[in-house]
């Protein structure tokens, strides 16, 4: 009975343990009562979602109404991830932080307004109908602008309201282009619209999609309406960028795959998405070289990162589809435990410099961690970070794409090769301490990272290529099983530890055999980033033309 109801239950559980926690704010409560009720309001989604049967589409029509003319949710292969991903993400950074909450006057207000935020998510992935679409889009930027001044900083609050106003923006256009598909289809449901947009004319499509462009473009991050991510990512509490680069930015993707499933598909829309993806994820790369912020340069590398997913989306294949809902997976689990683990450190020793980070000579747990995260990032087998590459180079459609995104794997090696080169080896003792929820938040997200690495083919064959298939009525046509080490010895495995041989050169101005730290470029100008792109292009298309 109660999985007959899963899906009303995946949104109304944060929503009902938000309005009972408004109700205790009223009394005298204690704050284990109120965390548990956070706690349980957060985990059953994910619950409700591992009892699901994984080959079973669902589809709840509430009060009854048939669609296409009621409200309906929708549980299929691809909103089955992005669910997964949202319920992961929200409950580890919960965890992390309700110890700090608890010292906080006003967290009544933060727990309410978290829970509203992890409703609205699971509301945009799984309703089967424009309007409430917009609805839950709105409910996470509004509660998001909200959390983001939780801090009370000027720069917070400043970051919260250029999100804000872009944000509103984003929300003005997706109504428009909402009223239009409506004025030309007289639908909302999105099965619906599957049948009846691809009929429209090609420029009516394209005028429509017009306004759809920015609300995605925004929710992704992609240049040129990135303004907001950069400071967004810098200046929210630890647990608010977490969710921000694990969650909330791939709404855009997901919502983008929708779009594109629709039949706004068109040759125009795919190849701008294409172009303005390459663009942001070059130019992201190359711009995290020039901090030493450590927030600063993850928010850049969630800049280009988003910008690689657009691409593969946009591609619009089977197989780069596939390869985009990796990337995403992976990049959000990795990316949470990069900012969670950040976090602990700025926490620990009040800074967020890569060169006044102990990043080795920490506690041994965070240590490790962010460690994890790190060469996940940068694609070290057997870490996801590295299959979700190699699906990537597997699945392109072109040589000139192809090198491409081996110069953006080869830019963001060099990045993370210059964090941990530059962090501080002096031994830093801090009186404050880690509790228990925080460890355990960091170890469960660094086993998901290194699991979903070694167990890849189980992955694919059992979340990716469902999804796939709910899109394209066909699978990516790669093989199931035995990934974990064919894809190493590939040549587009070989190609990726290249880029990280590479990415250690572009870090170094010179390379000594024991004394590299004199070497390491602390603070790499632009005209000298596009001089070394130049060059290790140049380098590309001499294996290009071999090969």
């Amino acid at each position: 009975m109660i999985l007959q109801h899963s899906l009303a239950l995946m949104v109304i559980s944060p929503i009902t343990a938000a309005l009972i926690i408004r109700l205790l704010s009223k009394f005298e409560h204690s704050d284990l009562v109120r965390d548990s009720i956070t706690f349980i309001g957060i985990l059953i989604p994910l619950v409700l979602l591992l009892l699901t049967p994984l080959d079973v589409d669902i589809v709840y029509e509430m009060g009854g109404w048939p669609r296409p003319f009621g409200i309906s949710l929708v549980l299929n292969g691809l909103s089955r991830v992005m669910v997964l991903i949202t319920g992961i993400v929200t409950l580890s950074t919960y965890v992390y932080y309700v110890d700090f909450l608890d010292r906080e006057p006003e967290a009544d207000d933060y727990h309410f307004l978290f829970l509203f935020m992890t409703a609205g998510l699971y509301g945009v992935f799984l309703t089967g109908d424009l309007v409430n679409r917009f609805i839950f889009f709105e409910i996470t930027i509004l509660t998001t602008y909200v959390l983001l001044t939780f801090i009370g900083s000027k720069e917070s609050l400043r970051a919260s309201f250029r999100y804000f106003i872009i944000g509103a923006i984003a929300s003005l256009m997706f109504l428009i282009g909402i009223g239009l598909t409506y004025f030309y289809t007289g639908y909302l449901d999105v099965g619906a619209l599957s049948t009846e947009v691809p009929l429209l004319p090609t420029t009516a499509r394209n005028i429509i999609f017009v306004f759809f462009l920015v609300a995605v473009s925004v929710k992704l991050g992609l240049m040129p309406f990135h303004t907001w991510l950069p400071d967004t990512h810098v200046e929210a509490p630890t647990p608010m960028t977490a969710v921000l680069a694990g969650v909330t930015v791939k709404t855009g993707g997901y919502i983008l795959l929708k779009f594109y499933e629709m039949g706004f598909d068109t040759a125009l829309v795919q190849n701008l998405f294409v172009a303005m993806g390459v663009f942001t994820a070059v130019f992201g790369a190359v711009i995290s070289l020039k901090y030493v912020n450590m927030k600063r340069i993850l928010a850049w590398l969630t800049i280009s990162h988003v910008g690689v997913i657009a691409v593969m989306l946009s591609l619009w294949t089977p197989e780069s589809v596939g390869a985009g809902l990796l990337y995403l997976v992976n990049h959000s689990l990795y990316k949470a435990l990069l900012f969670l683990s950040l976090g602990s450190f700025v926490y620990l020793y009040g800074t967020s410099d890569i060169r006044k980070l102990p990043i080795f000579k920490s506690n041994i747990v965070l240590s490790c961690t962010l460690l994890i995260g790190l060469l996940a990032l940068m694609g070290v087998p057997p870490l996801n970070g590295f299959y979700s590459r190699w699906l990537v180079l597997s699945s392109v459609n072109s040589r000139m794409l192809y090198l491409v995104m081996m110069l953006i794997t080869t830019i963001t090696s060099a990045s993370v090769i210059r964090i941990i080169l530059l962090s501080s080896d002096e031994e830093k003792n801090s009186e404050k301490s880690l509790n228990e929820g925080v460890m355990a938040s960091l170890v469960v997200l660094a086993g998901l990272t290194s699991f979903l690495g070694v167990s890849v083919s189980l992955f694919l064959r059992n979340v990716i290529e469902p999804a796939v298939v709910s899109i394209f009525g066909t699978g990516m046509g790669i093989a199931s099983s035995g990934l974990e080490l064919q894809g190493i010895y590939s040549f587009h495995g070989m190609s990726i530890l290249l880029t990280v041989i590479l990415g250690l050169i572009l870090s170094l101005k010179r390379i000594e055999w024991f004394d590299w730290s004199e070497g390491i470029l602390s603070n790499v100008t632009i005209r000298d980033s596009v001089r070394y792109i130049i060059y290790i292009m140049g380098f590309f298309l001499l294996i290009n033309f071999l090969f």
